[in-house]
């Protein structure tokens, strides 16, 4: 880090570096860390303006050379070193925390009409994705294991998606047509629908063996998620490498997907995410290394670059020497246990982290994507390591927000006023973590678990937990029904008073009047027959029927998919004839 140093008026300094990962994937480059620094840094000012110290804590962000004349504001520079850092001073010590954003949203398909048909088609077919549970690579095959349980799907998570589907069918013609008609008025669309369109977005380009239009060209051929680890990987390895004493993760939503693939990614693979400038930069430092043994190079996933020899990795020992810890909040990791845990796999060597590292995971029982994680365990090292630990998660249900989905967006929200124990909100304890380097996973245990609180009731085993915050779930559950109830409404009244008349005009606008008299005339009498209750009926029933015939589709071009990319590797690993 070229702006560290020693001391500041004879204090020393400790550094700290913080990789903050984002999930849904539609924001533009620094929008997500500004919007999450600027709650961890509120949350630090709060606490030292209530000790009339505001001065001891110094922001500082690393503007752009560039920016443009007359623009809105200093552009943030893009570089390794940290774009936003924050100077804290305590009584003995500077504590110069740099902040690192992990961003892939430009990964993402380009906003197109077709891009949208695909999308909807990709949601109405979810209960017919594939499962992706065999590893091909002989890497993988080696040297990673799969979760526990991996690809159990229970019959009613089966159900779930059936009944995510129907409704995502019915926000075409609710939410996404009040989305239509609030952004030709130049309104802002629904934050809500924002949110579970952009979270699906990103599951289906993570989960997808092909993007339309090809991968990005560093890849072209490789699946879109390669592309998005090798985001993960290098801001890893430039954390890493710039001397912090101490750094983390933090992983929200789809992001801890991503941070888990960096944190399991193995040596040999490690290397083959890094540019040819950023491998030579490395070349005294010990992360970069040699295996004892030739790799078998033909057959890796990303593709082994050609400035690397056969024997070239990167020592995971070294790489998160200075490692202290992940955070993930709204974690999806059992989703992708339970459908894709060859996209999940755990490193077999899983002991590289320094005694004293964690993983703490938080969820909240109505966010409909974040979960208690109990699939992946470590398993014991047979030869502990002396200085070394494995990543045990450690889950703490929390009250996010009580409205559904919109838990999802809250987890670092602080308190609105001065509360009792709000010290012990998730986004004060986090600051201090930061801060000081003390337990994540202790405090939160130490804090109160009153009705008012942040923290949910809980304890060391899932089943008791679940019991505990059986009524927070009868609630999500609550709020489940009432979205169907009203979706379906939205749903009927759109068609009748909307979509109806809509294409009844264009009939009669391409000169079919006579077809679109017959329409109209048959949804009269089909309406006074069936009654509202009946169209109800009916429109479930078609729903159904769609959702059924689009996830066959879906199971057969992703079990197609899945098989090429197979096959690929699988000719890549064989030896020349």
């Amino acid at each position: 880090m070229n702006e560290n140093h020693a001391s500041i008026r004879g204090k020393p300094v400790e550094t700290v570096g913080v990789i903050i990962v984002h999930g849904i994937g539609e924001q533009k480059r620094f929008q997500f860390l500004e919007g999450e620094t600027r709650k961890i840094i509120d949350a630090i000012i709060a606490k030292y303006d209530a000790q009339r110290r505001r001065r001891d804590v110094t922001p500082i962000l690393t503007s752009g050379a560039s920016d443009a004349f007359l623009g809105d504001q200093s552009s943030w520079a893009s570089a390794k070193t940290a774009p936003l850092r924050t100077l804290v001073e305590l009584d003995d010590k500077f504590v110069d925390i740099g902040f690192h954003e992990v961003w892939w949203a430009d990964i993402n398909e380009k906003l197109t009409l077709c891009k949208q048909v695909r999308f909807w088609l990709w949601g109405l077919s979810l209960p017919g994705v594939a499962q992706h549970k065999d590893r091909f690579l002989p890497g993988a095959l080696q040297r990673t294991r799969q979760p526990d349980h991996a690809g159990v799907l229970p019959c009613h998570n089966r159900w779930r998606m059936i009944f995510v589907s129907i409704l995502f069918a019915f926000s075409a013609f609710s939410i996404a047509l009040i989305n239509t008609i609030l952004k030709r008025l130049d309104f802002s669309a629904m934050p809500l629908s924002d949110t579970l369109v952009n979270y699906l977005s990103g599951v289906k380009l993570y989960s997808q063996d092909k993007r339309a239009g090809g991968s990005p060209m560093d890849g072209p051929d490789e699946p879109p998620r390669a592309a998005i680890r090798r985001r993960m990987i290098r801001v890893m390895v430039e954390v890493a490498s710039q001397g912090y004493d101490r750094w983390y993760i933090l992983a929200h939503s789809l992001g801890t997907v991503v941070a888990w693939n960096g944190l399991m990614e193995t040596s040999e693979a490690l290397p083959n995410y890094l540019d040819q400038a950023c491998w030579k930069a490395l070349e005294q430092n010990p992360i970069r290394g040699r295996s004892d043994h030739d790799i078998d190079i033909d057959a890796m996933m990303p593709n082994r670059p050609a400035w690397l020899d056969a024997r070239d990795i990167v020592n995971r020992d070294a790489l998160f020497r200075n490692f202290r810890g992940v955070l993930t909040y709204g974690s999806p990791l059992e989703r992708f246990c339970a459908l894709w845990p060859a996209m999940v796999p755990i490193n077999s060597h899983e002991d590289p982290f320094p005694a004293g590292a964690e993983w703490v995971n938080v969820y909240d029982p109505t966010d409909p994507v974040g979960t208690w994680i109990y699939d992946y365990d470590p398993i014991p090292p047979q030869h502990p390591r002396r200085g070394h630990t494995t990543l045990k998660p450690h889950n703490f249900p929390c009250r996010a927000s009580p409205l559904l989905l919109y838990s999802h967006l809250c987890y670092l929200r602080g308190p609105r006023q001065a509360v009792p124990n709000s010290d012990k909100y998730l986004i004060n304890q986090v600051a201090e973590w930061l801060i000081t380097g003390k337990s994540l996973a202790g405090s939160i245990e130490d804090a109160a678990r009153t009705a008012d609180a942040f923290w949910l009731p809980s304890s060391a085993e899932r089943h008791k937990t679940e019991r505990l915050v059986f009524g927070r779930v009868i609630w999500r559950a609550a709020q489940d029904v009432v979205v169907a109830v009203l979706l379906t409404l939205v749903t009927v009244l759109s068609l009748n008073w909307v979509v109806y008349p809509a294409v009844k005009g264009i009939l009669a606008g391409i000169g079919l009047s006579s077809w679109a008299s017959a329409i109209s005339q048959y949804l009269s009498d089909a309406l006074s027959s069936y009654g509202f209750l009946k169209e109800i009926a009916i429109l479930w029933v078609a729903a159904m029927i769609v959702v059924a015939v689009a996830s066959c589709i879906q199971n057969l071009l992703s079990t197609r998919d899945h098989k090429e990319l197979r096959d690929s590797y699988a000719r890549r690993s064989r030896p020349p004839v």
